[in-house]
C-alpha cells in the first residue's frame, strides 16, 4: 500500500495540472470512473491488511478506499496550491496510513523503509 501511495503521488505530481482540470471539468463521477482500477486495488490490499489487522475495520474496505481516495486527491490539490514541502509523497503516504488505522509512529516507519529499500534497489 504505501508504493501504491508513493507511486500515485509521484503521479498526481507530474499529472496535476490534468487532475485539477479534470476534476473542474469532467466532474466527480468520471473521475471516480477513472480511477475505479486503482481503487479496486486499493480495495483488495485494505481487505487483507483489515483481515491481518494492519488496518483498521471500522468501515468496509469500499468505503475507506473511497475515504482515503478523497484524501489523497486533497492532499495532492493542496501541494499543488502551496507546496508544502512534501515532493516525494513521505508525509502524504504516513498520512494516508494514519488515515487507514495505523498508528502514526509505524506508519512513519514504514514509509521510511520503503523508501529506504526502493533507493537502494535503485541504486543497485
Amino acid at each position: 500500500m504505501t508504493r501504491m501511495v508513493l507511486a500515485g503521488w509521484t503521479v498526481g505530481d507530474h499529472y496535476r495540472m490534468l487532475i485539477a482540470l479534470g476534476r473542474r471539468h469532467l466532474g466527480e463521477d468520471e473521475i471516480r470512473t477513472t480511477l475505479a482500477p486503482a481503487r479496486e486495488e486499493a480495495v483488495a490490499v485494505l481487505r487483507r491488511g483489515q483481515r491481518e489487522g494492519v488496518f483498521a475495520d471500522h468501515l468496509p474496505a469500499p468505503v475507506l478506499a473511497q475515504a482515503l481516495e478523497a484524501l489523497m486527491l486533497a492532499l495532492a490539490e493542496e501541494n499543488a496550491e502551496c507546496p508544502w514541502a512534501d515532493p516525494a509523497g513521505e508525509t502524504a503516504a504516513t498520512a494516508f496510513l494514519v488515515a487507514a488505522g495505523v498508528a502514526p509512529q509505524a506508519a512513519a516507519l514504514q514509509v521510511q523503509d520503503v523508501v529506504r529499500r526502493d533507493r537502494a534497489a535503485g541504486a543497485g
